[in-house]
């Protein structure tokens, strides 16, 4: 073979040279460009922090539609977000409007960087809700909602919805939705208005093909704070969601709630059916479970009275906390359609040592199942100070069962007795779970049953159920004739002086 000319090879040189700096350039611009990292939220928090609040809105139009109206618009499936690519996650976003009146901005990241979600009223379907001409440029979105072949690989399934302030939620395997999360609770029982921060921007890390979990941040802002958020959600038969928030308050708050939990209690076995209901129990969660230490496990069944109730218990070694669905029986709740049975459970496990705090549960009155009335939050001993970072970090569980929480004998159900023309109630408190059942009738269980303040408290007898090899506790309580606060009622199962059980406790009201 002839050996190159010296001008053609010198006209390959040129071109080779050419094409290797172009390769170094598409190289560096989509694999070496600095991906945006969680720090980089901090920092936006940290200067939004230092700005003056200002709440973006939407055009009045949007903001008056009904509910019938907003739920008239959808999301074209077919637009969702990492559809093309066949991804296993996929995002599907909310128009703003009706109560979801404050816009939020996106972005995906991957190696290209960091890339803006548009808003486009191609998206979605308005079934006439709207005048679609009306609609303003890159006006953003609500929210969004996260899918994920939960179910069948061959079929995506929502796994995930963050709509209106900070609230989410979160399924797993064979759930349905119940019980919300949120970012961070602000003065909920403080005597000024409670405040409502709102997650404003989010950033989608691109995951890959075989990916099990997403990792996704998050700007929270609100009249008197700003923080950075990172979320990574894990589905599963339990779903995980690990939280890491970083918070900076613009200006000193009343009360702080850290890892809040919010559901819906109406009437369950503790209480009276309301006239008209055929239902037997409607609720989302039925009680509040907490862990201090060890081996120190305490369950509070949840009621709705007729004003707001707030209980709070000091958490000065707290390993978790959770409102619970334990009652899984569909002949409890006899409801086609809510399927409560299928609500899950949120545990909010703590990421290293939390500092000594107080687990407040707030219960508010409600005369139907349409709002949320119950909320649990951790209420930090030292105040976060405005401009200094305050890092929280945590897990949150989302489940219909685990026997790990507790791994001790639980209450299954509690039922009070009301004693016509007296104070006093009689308390019918089930048990099971764990060593119980292997227990024979002549075991010499003991039931502990103690106040505070001192009741008066008798004819407590302990029984084996033989039907559902659980046991019975009944006792008689009647509150303190001089006082107007609850008595906290406490019953645990003991055998040779070991607990075997959870601590039952309930705020007992006049």
């Amino acid at each position: 073979m002839a050996l190159l000319s010296r001008k053609t090879l010198k006209i390959h040189l040129v071109f080779g040279t050419a094409a290797l700096l172009l390769f170094l350039f598409i190289v560096r611009e989509t694999r070496y460009r600095p991906p945006l990292r969680f720090e980089n939220v901090i920092e936006e928090a940290r200067r939004k922090a230092s700005e003056p609040y200002a709440a973006p809105t939407v055009p009045a139009f949007l903001a008056k539609l009904t509910y019938d109206q907003y739920r008239r618009i959808r999301w074209r499936d077919e637009d969702l977000l990492w559809r093309d690519a066949a991804l296993p996650f996929q995002i599907g976003f909310f128009h703003p409007g009706y109560l979801f009146n404050q816009p939020i901005r996106c972005f995906q990241v991957d190696r290209k960087g960091v890339q803006p979600i548009p808003y486009l009223p191609r998206f979605f379907d308005f079934g006439g809700a709207i005048p679609i001409q009306k609609l303003p440029p890159n006006l953003g979105y609500a929210g969004f909602r996260i899918y994920y072949p939960l179910e069948r690989r061959d079929r995506l399934a929502e796994v995930a919805s963050f709509l209106g302030a900070s609230y989410f939620r979160v399924v797993g395997k064979n759930m349905t939705f119940g019980l919300s999360a949120r970012g961070l609770a602000i003065d909920t029982t403080a005597e000024r208005p409670e405040e409502f921060p709102s997650f404003t921007r989010f950033w989608f890390r691109e995951p890959s093909s075989s990916a099990r979990t997403l990792l996704f941040y998050a700007l929270l802002d609100g009249p008197s704070v700003a923080g950075a958020y990172r979320f990574e959600l894990e589905p599963g038969a339990e779903t995980l969601l690990r939280v890491r928030a970083v918070i900076f308050l613009r200006r000193e708050r009343q009360e702080i709630g850290l890892a809040p939990l919010t559901s819906m209690f109406w009437y369950g076995e503790n209480t009276d059916i309301p006239a008209g209901n055929r239902h037997p129990e409607v609720h989302d969660s039925d009680g509040l479970l907490l862990r201090l230490g060890e081996e120190d496990w305490f369950w509070c069944p949840l009621e709705a009275g007729k004003e707001r109730r707030v209980s709070d218990f000091p958490a000065g070694d707290l390993r978790g906390f959770g409102l619970l669905q334990r009652d899984r029986d569909f002949s409890h709740y006899d409801d086609f359609d809510m399927m409560y049975e299928r609500r899950p459970s949120c545990w909010v496990e703590p990421v290293g040592s939390w500092a000594a705090g107080t687990i407040r549960l707030v219960e508010l009155a409600t005369v139907d199942a349409n709002l949320d009335n119950v909320v649990a939050y951790l209420v930090p001993g030292k105040r976060p100070k405005p401009g200094e970072p305050f890092t929280v970090e945590y897990t949150l569980r989302w489940f219909l069962d685990n026997p790990q929480l507790p791994p001790l004998g639980r209450c299954l159900a509690t039922r009070v007795e009301r004693i016509p023309g007296e104070a006093l109630r009689r308390f019918i408190l089930e048990f099971g779970g764990n060593r119980l059942r292997s227990l024979g009738e002549g075991a010499p269980l003991q039931a502990l049953v103690d106040s505070d303040p001192p009741a008066a408290i008798g004819e407590i007898h302990v029984l084996k159920n033989p039907v559902e090899g659980s046991w019975r506790v009944t006792f008689t309580a009647a509150p303190p004739s001089a006082s107007s606060a609850p008595t906290r009622l406490r019953c645990r199962l003991e055998l040779e002086q070991e607990a075997l059980t959870e601590t039952w406790i309930y705020p007992f009201y006049p």
